[in-house]
């Protein structure tokens, strides 16, 4: 299994669910994904609106579905820029209700607090077994909860059902 770190530079929560995922990219690690791969989400506190602008946060976890050439067919992401098109398997895609700081883990000791997320984290990033623990180990029981429950809906929670409609497993 490969998971993969990805930056999110335009991250908006309300944009990510209830919508078709998928990721672009140009970057040869992708062409060498399998579906149950997975892509570790972060952004930017600055896209949180949060005071520390510069940390990086994990928004998400995306399983990855299917990995297929970029068709051309969404003028964002033209295909002679992004060669790639990773469909993320949305039934098991699990989204941090409260993105969580996860800066500490992925930024290296020669990066200064000051410098952005995204500059150092300009392509994707591989993640060791080591770093994906640790990772999972910051994001606490709300990444748990959803890993160990499927990212199922719970009694009252709206937002994933609404997400989860109309897709079967």
């Amino acid at each position: 299994m490969t998971d993969v770190l990805v930056y999110w530079k335009a991250y908006r929560p309300e944009k990510t669910r209830g919508e078709c995922l998928r990721w672009h990219s140009n970057h040869r690690v992708f062409g060498d994904l399998l579906p149950g791969d997975r892509l570790w989400v972060v952004t930017s506190g600055k896209s949180l609106g949060r005071d520390d602008a510069s940390a990086g946060y994990l928004v998400a976890v995306w399983p990855v579905a299917k990995v297929m050439r970029n068709p051309g067919d969404d003028p964002d992401y033209q295909a002679r820029k992004y060669q790639y098109r990773v469909l993320v398997n949305e039934v098991e895609a699990i989204h941090l209700d409260q993105p969580v700081c996860v800066d500490h883990i992925i930024r290296r000791e020669e990066y200064d607090k000051d410098v952005s997320v995204g500059r150092f984290l300009r392509g994707p990033r591989r993640l060791s077994d080591e770093k994906v623990r640790q990772l999972r180990s910051a994001a606490g029981a709300d990444m748990a909860h959803k890993w160990l429950t499927g990212n199922k809906p719970t009694t009252g929670d709206a937002a994933n059902t609404v997400a989860q409609e109309g897709h079967t497993p």
